[in-house]
């Protein structure tokens, strides 16, 4: 059996050891998933590579994949294509009416912005499975002013005070996701890469 990395190989995927060096990461991560998984969303598809990565990879399983582009040209088996904007948490809800209850996993790797991050985290972990795992990639934009709108909380400062405190501190997300994100979060780790940090938020059982 293919490890990730060796799948990787055959894409254009810049999760691999080429660039951000991901993917070790997250075999130890998803592994258990990768004949049990049942529904697997990524935000940020690029050209769609990494979800014929991640096609590959999982033997059974429906993937799920939006991008703020139209990429419904990518067709691959049990495989879902949507269109949708990360900041704007009418078109995450979508997804859900569209697809599926609840995701085993959930990778964002979007847009990168803070209030992106942050409200797709705030919108989105309430449909995560219990005791699934949410990723956010690419911490590497933060404290980039070019990520910001200016008055955002930086997304590793959100992450890390709850590691510290069990609290989250956001201008970003409402008081119904924080609280719900408080009271379901089982454990965060951050997780360093080659050129980024990159975050796996465990859920509560």
């Amino acid at each position: 059996m293919k490890s990730l990395e060796q799948i990787s190989l055959g894409f254009k995927s810049d999760k691999g050891a080429i660039y951000h060096n991901y993917l070790e990461i997250y075999e130890k991560y998803f592994s258990k998933y990768r004949n049990s998984l049942k529904t697997f969303l990524e935000i940020g598809l690029w050209e769609g590579e990494s979800l014929r990565m991640w096609r590959e990879y999982f033997d059974v399983g429906h993937l799920v994949g939006v991008d703020i582009l139209d990429l419904s040209h990518v067709r691959l088996a049990n495989t879902t294509i949507l269109q949708g904007d990360q900041s704007n948490r009418d078109d995450l809800n979508s997804i859900v009416a569209n697809t599926f209850p609840q995701f085993d996993i959930i990778i964002d790797d979007g847009g990168h912005m803070m209030h992106q991050m942050q409200i797709t985290l705030g919108t989105m972990f309430k449909y995560l499975s219990p005791d699934g795992v949410y990723v956010i990639e690419d911490l590497h934009t933060c404290g980039n002013p070019s990520y910001n709108r200016g008055t955002d909380t930086e997304t590793i400062d959100v992450l890390e005070t709850f590691i510290k405190t069990g609290k989250i501190v956001s201008n970003c997300m409402l008081e119904s996701e924080i609280e719900y994100l408080e009271q379901h979060i089982d454990k965060v780790n951050i997780e360093q890469g080659n050129v980024s940090k990159i975050a796996f938020i465990t859920k509560k059982g």
